[in-house]
């Protein structure tokens, strides 16, 4: 897979990393790969799990599985310990690679250091059954989980590399300097931030993740985020929600976004018509796109030449849709199929979930078939996950979890009368110990008195009717994400 035009002699890539910047070319990055792949060749098995920092050494090591024939998976920085594990299992992964010591696992077995920079430590992992990968898997790539347990969707070189040139055809910007903001596991930064531009002769720049301002999924210093854009000048950004959120807030208090940016992706959770207008406004290019993992990240994109505020664009050349009840359905070289599962069948349509309108090729998407929660920062969240962590606590009687379009995740509980609210407090904790940042519930809202189904907030078989819940205590859920206090009645 050339998606990296490793024969240029200008940087590809241009690494930050506190007060140091580093170019690098083709033929340096070339002669790393190289000598990783030397080391992955000496290991048999076929699955390489890696969870790094976005630095040159992703990018490296993502090169060097595909050099080697591996099967490449990407762990995403923000996964849980126990999502790790998880996927390492699931995976049968025979390597696995991380920047940091990891202790749950044995001693690693080799370390090596990329650009005299990044140092890497290689565990090898005792499969009891080998993996049976699809024929043509080049990756695997794990969505973050909406019930706790991510799922593994198999890909082809080919299929990644067709959304990437449809995306540099699309977005039609020769040598593109791009600045990476989400985590390189995560596949729409992966193929959108980093084999379109490098296929379209561009740079990209890499920062570590808390050196952009996050711990864990949550953007704690949005200030360095906004320093990163004014120190790199990028022409594209990849956004989702949140982000876009923060930095329109900044433009409004007087920030003045780079001149260079010509083109900001927005994408990962649905973003009002107002938003956009908003950013625009300030000078901040945004365009909304929609996909998803099952079509290797990107469905449909808006364009300065083909845009449609109130869509999530128009569908890219190499995919075929249909709407059937409402909801699209795509066909076209998509995945192989999940892991450890039957394989996806390219002549067949698959489902997206999602309900569709669909104009002259545009898409307008309505909804989620499912009950599933997007949050702001594009992650998937499974409402029934949390809730049931919450009514497994002696005393919580009822729980119903909200958080759609929203940075964090909040909660309706009725509790025991004897539960005090710092016990109940306390049990709330300790739940989110046991959940991933960004399915904790950070806010959350006692009522005196138990849903009831005369209130029409109950089915009859006592499930939580969600949009009447939603409506009722609107004001509530204002107040938390407007102040972010806990509320009693």
């Amino acid at each position: 897979m050339n998606y990296y035009n490793t024969h240029s002699v200008s940087p590809l890539i241009i690494a930050h990393n506190k007060d140091q910047t580093r170019e690098i070319n083709g033929d340096e990055f070339n002669q790393q790969i190289q000598k990783v792949v030397k080391i992955l060749q000496g290991f048999s098995g076929k699955g390489i799990a890696y969870k790094l920092d976005n630095t040159p050494a992703w990018l490296v090591i993502d090169a060097a599985t595909a050099v080697s024939n591996k099967v490449a998976v990407p762990i995403a920085h923000f996964f849980s310990e126990q999502q790790t594990q998880y996927v390492l299992v699931q995976c049968g992964a025979n390597l696995f690679i991380s920047d940091t010591l990891n202790h749950l696992l044995e001693e690693p077995v080799a370390s090596i250091t990329v650009f005299e920079l990044y140092t890497l430590y290689i565990y090898e992992i005792v499969v009891a059954k080998p993996n049976s990968y699809f024929p043509e898997t080049q990756k695997v790539t794990f969505t973050s989980g909406s019930t706790g347990q991510p799922k593994g969707v198999c890909l082809s070189a080919k299929s990644q590399m067709q959304v990437a040139q449809s995306l540099c055809d699309k977005i039609n910007i020769k040598k593109p300097v791009h600045l990476c903001l989400l985590p390189l596991a995560v596949l729409l930064e992966n193929i959108a931030g980093v084999y379109a531009p490098l296929k379209s002769g561009g740079t990209v720049h890499l920062i570590p993740l808390n050196e952009l301002g996050f711990v864990g999924t949550a953007l704690k210093q949005p200030a360095q985020l906004i320093a990163a854009i004014d120190k790199v000048k990028p022409n594209t950004l990849i956004l989702v929600p949140e982000l876009l959120a923060c930095l329109v807030t900044f433009a409004e208090q007087g920030w003045q976004p780079p001149s260079s940016l010509q083109f900001i992706a927005v994408g990962g959770a649905l973003v009002s018509e107002m938003l956009i207008v908003k950013a625009r406004s300030l000078n901040l290019p945004v365009y909304q796109g929609y996909g998803l993992s099952e079509a290797a990240s990107v469905v449909s994109l808006n364009t300065p030449t083909n845009d449609n505020r109130q869509s999530a664009g128009s569908v890219l050349p190499h995919i075929q849709t249909k709407i059937e009840n409402g909801q699209l359905f795509i066909k076209g070289d998509l995945f192989l199929g999940y892991l450890n599962h039957q394989p996806h069948n390219k002549k067949q349509w698959y489902g997206t979930g999602d309900l569709v309108e669909q104009h002259q090729n545009t898409l307008f998407i309505k909804g989620r078939l499912k009950n599933l929660i997007i949050t702001s920062m594009g992650r998937n969240i499974s409402a029934e996950w949390p809730e049931s962590l919450l009514l497994s606590q002696s005393g919580i009687l009822q729980a119903v979890v909200f958080g759609e379009g929203r940075p964090f995740l909040s909660a309706i509980i009725y509790a025991d009368t004897k539960l005090s609210n710092p016990v109940l407090a306390q049990y709330i904790n300790a739940i989110n110990k046991q959940l991933p940042d960004y399915a904790r519930i950070q806010k959350w809202h006692r009522l005196a008195a138990p849903l009831s189904v005369q209130q029409g907030l109950l089915t009859t078989n006592n499930r939580p009717k969600r949009d009447a819940i939603s409506k009722q205590y609107h004001d509530v859920f204002e107040q938390f994400y407007r102040l972010g206090e806990v509320i009693n009645e």
